[in-house]
């Protein structure tokens, strides 16, 4: 077949299957793939991910992932003589929704912004996780400006009540969070 998928969605489920395999050999779990038709090709992104929360993909794991994924579109019966596509692989940013545990455990000790099932939003630092929940000191932004955050108690919120969570960048750290950063495995 030349050209390109006409169906970008169930494009993205076959290549989904076909792939699974092929990024699972190295240890990471295919979060999602994705197609979008851009000029004459096609631009096929791949999210691939740590099965283990806490840790990030490391830029070799993921040039060899790249190589795999590329060799097996180079054989994929639709790939191999389609137009011109561009691939493009990564690990899941910043700016991904939190929607798994482990996305949750690689945030632990974050700051993140919650919209609940009942329409409530709030920003909080994740204390813990667990399987079905986590626990969440919120952060509420003081009335005038000069004035400290309030930190109320943590609170447990399952996973199920969380519509939508998404990290909340700091560019400013406190001391007491500072002091738990572990530099021990700092390379420099």
């Amino acid at each position: 077949m030349t050209g390109m998928p006409a169906d970008t969605e169930q494009e993205a489920q076959r290549l989904s299957a076909v792939l699974k395999p092929e990024v699972e050999s190295h240890g990471l779990i295919l979060e999602e793939v994705s197609l979008r038709p851009s000029g004459k090709q096609m631009i096929i992104q791949i999210i691939v991910d740590k099965a283990d929360g806490r840790e990030s993909v490391n830029l070799d794991a993921l040039g060899e992932v790249t190589t795999t994924i590329s060799n097996a579109l180079d054989k994929d019966v639709v790939y191999a003589s389609a137009s011109p596509y561009e691939l493009e692989v990564s690990s899941p940013g910043l700016s991904r929704p939190l929607t798994a545990p482990r996305h949750w455990v690689r945030a632990l000790n974050r700051m993140v912004k919650l919209t609940l099932t009942d329409g409530t939003k709030l920003r909080g630092r994740i204390n813990e996780v667990s399987d079905d929940e986590v626990v969440i000191a919120e952060h509420r932004e003081p009335a005038k400006k000069g004035m400290k955050t309030k930190i109320l108690d943590p609170v447990s919120y399952s996973f199920e009540n969380i519509r939508k969570a998404v990290v909340d960048p700091e560019l400013n750290i406190d001391d007491e969070l500072f002091d738990t950063i572990d530099t021990e495995d700092w390379e420099g």
